[in-house]
């Protein structure tokens, strides 16, 4: 059975083509305040340097032309319904909304957030025109209060990492040596209950025992920064 013949399913392109991403992204980066998906469809449609679509962009941006319904083996097949601004590198609403700007989040270029927003008087005037006189003033009282609306903006730059707290180690405990400390060898101490001579001869074992620590710390900690160079190389090599 042969095939039936059928309207090309692609007549507009599917992707975002780069000069809607790049219109798109422009308005938002120019704006100093984030727009709805409306405000940039409509911002779109005013740019005076839109890129019309034509043929020498390539046989996928061509812009069909329009189509009349056609019958095929008995079978009236209806046409694709033409986006209301087929010239225009943003051709339709929903064009913008499902293609354009997914784009434009999954590059991490824009992004969508949540706030609280008050309709201008405008907007609820509009909204009045198809509501029945009778419940007209209870509406206009629900639509001037704050409501959770869907804007973009510009991807928010991630926070700088935070700076690493100062460590509380002391150079021993950084390169694996017991923390030592003067009152280890006594200083500080009590000595009163001793007599003077006990005293004097206390204080002078403190104080070449103080000295004899911080000489071997020092050569531990000497040590260890050695081994630890040593071992630097032969761990890259492991790699």
């Amino acid at each position: 059975m042969a095939a039936i013949p059928s309207f090309r399913k692609n007549l507009w392109p599917r992707h975002c083509l780069p000069s809607a991403r790049e219109l798109v992204h422009n308005i938002v980066i120019s704006s100093k305040t984030p727009l709805s998906t409306k405000d940039i469809y409509n911002l779109a449609l005013k740019q005076t340097a839109i890129q019309l679509v034509s043929d020498e962009s390539g046989p996928q941006h061509n812009v069909p032309k329009k189509e009349h319904p056609s019958i095929v083996r008995g079978i009236t097949r209806q046409p694709s319904t033409r986006p209301p601004h087929p010239e225009h590198a943003i051709r339709s609403l929903q064009y913008l909304k499902r293609v354009v700007l997914p784009d434009l989040v999954n590059s991490k270029k824009v992004e969508k957030f949540c706030t609280k927003r008050t309709l201008s008087q405008a907007e609820i005037d509009h909204r009045l025109q198809t509501v029945t006189k009778a419940a007209r003033k209870e509406q206009a009282v629900l639509l001037a209060t704050p409501r959770n609306t869907w804007l973009w903006r510009m991807t928010t730059p991630p926070p700088p990492p935070k700076p690493l707290p100062a460590s509380s180690l002391s150079k021993s405990e950084l390169l694996g040596l017991p923390r030592l400390t003067a009152a280890d060898v006594g200083v500080g101490e009590d000595w009163s209950h001793l007599n003077k001579r006990r005293q004097r001869a206390r204080k002078e074992k403190v104080e070449r025992d103080l000295k004899w620590m911080w000489t071997l710390q020092a050569a531990k900690r000497e040590a260890a920064r050695e081994a630890l160079r040593l071992s630097a190389p032969a761990s890259v090599h492991s790699q």
